[in-house]
């Protein structure tokens, strides 16, 4: 049988918002815990560079980060990371219950899930390495510093098509990688990509590495063609 804690608050999520919650919480008088599975920071831990914060012309990721986490323990919340979350349910009494993985209950009258948005990943050798250095997960966070460089976007969703048009604000030229030989994309989303001159849309086709260079920076992308089985290298500077 795992312990049972009592809190005021109980804040699932250390991304920017949970932090924030467990700040203004702290401030309050409450007492609060945030419980993170991972390094507290959410998305913030997969950008590079930040430009646009109110306050920050340029900081890193990780730092904006920590600043977050920094401020929110200096005014009381407690920060537990390596939690893993299973349930949140609402008792009949009104009381909430937060269980984790570890067989851990917290109670507290009120529960904030800040669970947030966890990016689709390739899962190929290489993205993790450079992840925030030109492997990205948000084209609106990161497209400016792809300026005059040449991209590649993966997929051929909704969210694919559109990002990659979004892109080529930006990058020189754009290659759409897809799988199949058709996208799945809504009609109006592809007739828009297909009139982008800056876009070239390689199909039936898989990433199977990001390879980088000799300054740890993305560098190329090695293919299949999944009809035959060919491989190539593909010059780019970032991935989405």
């Amino acid at each position: 049988m795992g312990q049972t804690y009592e809190y005021d608050i109980v804040i699932v999520g250390a991304g920017p918002a949970g932090l924030c919650a467990g700040m203004y919480a702290g401030r309050g008088m409450l007492k609060a815990v945030v419980l993170e599975r991972g390094a507290p920071g959410g998305e913030l831990l997969n950008t590079e560079v930040i430009e646009d914060y109110p306050g920050f012309e340029h900081i890193l990721g990780y730092e904006l980060a920590q600043k977050f986490s920094d401020h929110a323990v200096k005014f009381g919340a407690e920060l537990r990371t390596g939690v893993v979350v299973t349930s949140v349910k609402k008792r009949d009494d009104g009381m909430f219950e937060t269980r984790t993985e570890g067989g851990e209950t917290f109670v507290s009258p009120v529960a904030i899930v800040t669970a947030g948005g966890t990016p689709v990943r390739l899962g190929v050798p290489g993205e993790q390495e450079y992840a925030g250095k030109g492997v990205s997960y948000c084209a609106v966070c990161d497209g400016a510093f792809f300026r005059n460089q040449t991209i590649a976007v993966v997929g051929g969703g909704d969210a694919a098509v559109e990002e990659a048009d979004y892109l080529t604000r930006y990058a020189d030229k754009v290659y759409v990688i897809h799988r199949r030989d058709a996208f799945r994309a809504s009609k109006i989303l592809q007739e828009r990509l297909f009139a982008n001159a800056k876009i070239e849309v390689v199909w039936n086709t898989l990433v199977e590495r990001a390879v980088g260079d000799d300054q740890g920076l993305l560098h190329h992308l090695e293919l299949r063609d999944v009809n035959t089985g060919v491989r190539r290298e593909l010059p780019v500077t970032g991935l989405f």
